[in-house]
């Protein structure tokens, strides 16, 4: 009887795991010119085109991003933009377009992170695609702030 609960508890613990697990998979996302904004203090402006969270995968697809902003603005304020990225997973055969995305953080101790076509993990591989990021352009600005911009990067 023990031996039967335990099966179900890690039977169900196997299927908890596995739905946390996100996928794009032949698939187009387009969010050309897509437009995020938030202001005043503590403001945080995330914007996400073509992401895959908790050991992502995006394969076979085409994602789009060209000409998107991402606008914050205050104190402590932080932008982060994220096109074609796979958290804790694999990029494969998928084409990433963030041409002139703009990521803007604007006040004391502002955060702007831009990431175009970028994967994350023990096991990150990028592997027959396209990445394209001209023109891309992420800035912070105030006094401490700090800007990161990751282009085709597996980390």
């Amino acid at each position: 009887m023990n031996f039967t609960k335990t099966a179900i508890v890690i039977t169900l613990g196997l299927a908890s795991f596995a739905a946390l697990a996100g996928e794009i998979k032949n698939t187009t996302v387009d969010g050309r010119n897509m437009v995020n904004e938030a202001t005043n203090t503590d403001s945080k402006a995330l914007q996400h085109a073509g992401v895959a969270f908790g050991n992502g995968k995006i394969t076979d697809s085409y994602i789009s991003a060209y000409g998107a902003a991402n606008y914050s603005t205050g104190v402590r304020s932080v932008a982060h933009q994220d096109i074609g990225v796979a958290d804790g997973g694999t990029l494969k055969n998928t084409q990433v377009y963030g041409a002139y995305a703009q990521n803007w953080a604007t006040g004391t101790d502002s955060v702007a992170v831009q990431q175009i076509g970028k994967v994350t993990g023990s096991n990150s591989k990028i592997q027959d695609s396209y990445i394209y990021g001209t023109g891309s352009f992420n800035y912070a600005g105030g006094v401490r702030s700090k800007a990161e911009q990751k282009i085709g990067v597996a980390e």
